[in-house]
Formats: C-alpha cells, structure tokens, sequence
C-alpha cells in the first residue's frame, strides 16, 4: 500500500520538477569523474609534467643571464611571460586532449555508460557532469597549478618581481577559457565518434586550422579561430591594450555548441 503511493508521487515530483530530471544523478556523475582524477594519479602526473614545463622557464632564463653569479636579473621578463602564455596554450593543450579523450568513449566501450544509464541518471546530466568535472581537474592541473609554480619562480628570478598582478590574473582567465574550450570541443567529437583516435586527431588538427587559412582570408576571419586566444592572452600579461577579442568571443560560443550537442546526441545515442 505504502509502495502504490510513493510510485505516483515520485512521478508527480518528475513532472512539476523537469530541472531535477534533466540533472538526475549529475552531482553523483561529477563527484565519481573528479574522484578518478585522483584516486588514478591522473592530476598529480598531470600537475607535476605542466609545472616542470613551465618552471623551466625561468630557470633556464635565470640561468643564461649569469644569475648564480650576480643574483635576481633584470632582462627577459616579458619573453618569459610569452613563453608562459605560449606553451599553455599549445603543448598544454595537446596534454588536456590526451587527457579527456576518452572520458565518454571508454565508459561506451566498457560497458560502463549502458550500466549508468540503467540508474536513475539522465543522458544530459550524464554529459554536463562529465564536461564540468574534467574542466575543474584540467584548469586546476594544467593551468592553475603550474602557473603558480611559474609565477612564483618568476618572482623569486626577477629583480622587480612580478610587474603587473592584473596582468597575471587575466593571463590565468584566458588560459582557463583555453583549456574548457579544448575539453568542449573534445566533448563535442565525442558526439560523433565512438573511439579516441579520431576525437584527439580532430581536436589537436584544429589548432593548424588557421595556418591553412592564412592564404585565403584576412586575419580578421582567422582571428575568430579560438586558437587565437593566445594572442589576446599575451597582450594580457603584457599589460597591454586586450585585444582582439574576436577569439575569446568565438571561443565562448563554441564551448556552448558543442557542449549542447554533445548532450542532443548522447542523448539519442544507441548504446549496445
């Protein structure tokens, strides 16, 4: 008698709260993808391969410009604030496709996706946890954390410290857009294509994208490339005037398409 009248009501708390279905079961989603992060050493391998990339810099300029011998140096600031801009956003994003490649395919090839979505868990809740948790893990571990490592070198290296902090905050703001536009896009191919091969070969091709188009079109066509944002990330930690924002803008876009379809598909996908 008891279990006749919950059934009716928990259908009654679906319909009036359509918000709550179309989340089903995403905190759980996000709580397991982040935990896996850690628990597989995924972050600490990640974090640790970005900080040395980054710390390297300015080491090695601190070492070129004689700084054992004659202490902080007062040359190279702005080619190391490139340099950290730079290998963010291009090796650091190769690494973020390498690292969320699989994040759908392999659950879908494990058998692991099917056995979810016999929980109370819905498809879209499913896809916009899995795209939140790995943006929180890859912005922390391949941009935050190594930043912090390559800041703080960078202050004890140079004998003005750091020139503009503002300048560092927005730098760290466009490389975090960088990063989640790269894990949306992967997310996106992960609509269409049911093995990581083709997501990371597509993904990763992207960024050559403009090269190709460089013969073809102004630069004002190619600057709506997201993989331009590099170029209003290094007027950022310049201190110099943000522009173009073309870039930014598109990039803002992207993410929300193929995140939204990323979800339209998944949640039409035939899982066997």
């Amino acid at each position: 008698m008891e279990s006749a009248i919950v059934g009716p009501r928990s259908t009654d708390e679906r319909a009036l709260n359509p918000h709550r279905a179309l989340f089903a079961g995403g905190r759980n989603i996000f709580q397991k993808e982040l935990q896996e992060w850690f628990r597989t050493k995924r972050f600490g391998v990640t974090a640790l391969l970005t900080s040395l990339m980054l710390g390297a810099v300015p080491v090695i300029l601190f070492l070129n410009e004689g700084g054992l011998h004659d202490g902080r140096i007062n040359s190279g600031y702005n080619g190391s604030m490139d340099a950290w801009m730079g290998l963010t956003l291009t090796l650091g994003a190769y690494l973020i496709v390498a690292l969320t490649m699989g994040m759908i395919v392999k659950e879908e090839d494990a058998g692991t996706a099917q056995w979810i979505f016999t929980k109370p868990v819905s498809r879209k809740g499913y896809v916009l946890a899995k795209y939140a948790a790995n943006v929180v893990a890859v912005v922390l571990g391949a941009v935050i954390v190594p930043s912090i490592v390559f800041i703080a070198l960078t202050a004890a290296t140079q004998s003005g410290g750091i020139h503009d902090w503002a300048a560092v905050a927005e730098g760290l703001a466009f490389a975090s857009l960088n990063a989640s536009v790269v894990v949306a896009i992967v997310l996106g191919l992960s609509g269409v294509f049911r093995a990581s091969a083709p997501i990371a070969g597509i993904a990763i091709g992207i960024g050559f994208v403009p090269f190709f188009f460089d013969r073809f079109v102004t630069e004002k066509v190619t600057m709506f490339f997201p993989v331009n944002i590099g170029a209003i990330a290094t007027n950022a930690v310049r201190s110099e005037p943000l522009t173009p924002w073309q870039p930014a803008v598109s990039g803002i876009v992207i993410l929300l398409v193929a995140v939204a379809f990323a979800c339209y598909r998944i949640d039409r996908r035939q899982l066997q």
